[in-house]
């Protein structure tokens, strides 16, 4: 008898994330390796230690390494593809210099750990997309490349999406609880 995984869900949990549009006309994350996400195809998670001997003592200092390989995300890693609960807390992250930025909802699915303000993924895929108008005036041919991921795409206003001062003071200044 073969083994398998039974899903927790049978729908994908949909969050919040930024993407930019890099010149290759992909969306790419913002962290990390700058991973391209391809039309039609889910991207599925790494560990980003997946790379590294880790036989090398040097990496057990490393925030969230871990000596043994695991699929991604794993309890005890930082790996996986994040996306926020919801919109207003990813507008309290400071992400500056995002030339071309796409901010969307994302399909996730497969192994998913949730966390306090949102989720780490197995796999992911855009669920909804929304340009800025000030991307799309300057760069127009912006609305034909996000077309090709064959999922909703809106133009946006610029203060609709974006980092939110506001919102990352409020967050920063907010009572901790004991």
């Amino acid at each position: 008898m073969r083994d398998f995984t039974v899903p927790d869900s049978v729908t994908p949990i949909v969050a919040w994330r930024y993407w930019r549009l890099g010149h290759d006309r992909l969306l790419r994350s913002l962290t990390g390796r700058h991973q391209a996400w391809a039309p039609g195809q889910a991207l599925g998670a790494r560990c980003r230690f997946d790379h590294v001997d880790r036989s090398d003592w040097r990496y057990r200092m490393v925030s969230g390494f871990s000596v043994h390989a695991h699929a991604a995300p794993a309890e005890g890693c930082t790996c996986g593809l994040y996306a926020a609960r919801d919109l207003d807390h990813l507008r309290g992250q400071m992400l500056f210099g995002l030339h071309r930025m796409v901010v969307g909802e994302v399909a996730l699915w497969g192994k998913v750990i949730p966390g306090k303000h949102g989720y780490r993924a197995e796999f992911a895929y855009p669920h909804r997309l929304c340009v800025f108008e000030g991307t799309v005036n300057r760069h127009p041919e912006v609305l034909g490349a996000l077309s090709a991921y064959g999922v909703p795409v809106e133009v946006v206003g610029d203060r609709q999406g974006a980092f939110s001062p506001a919102l990352a003071v409020a967050r920063a200044v907010k009572p901790r609880r004991r």
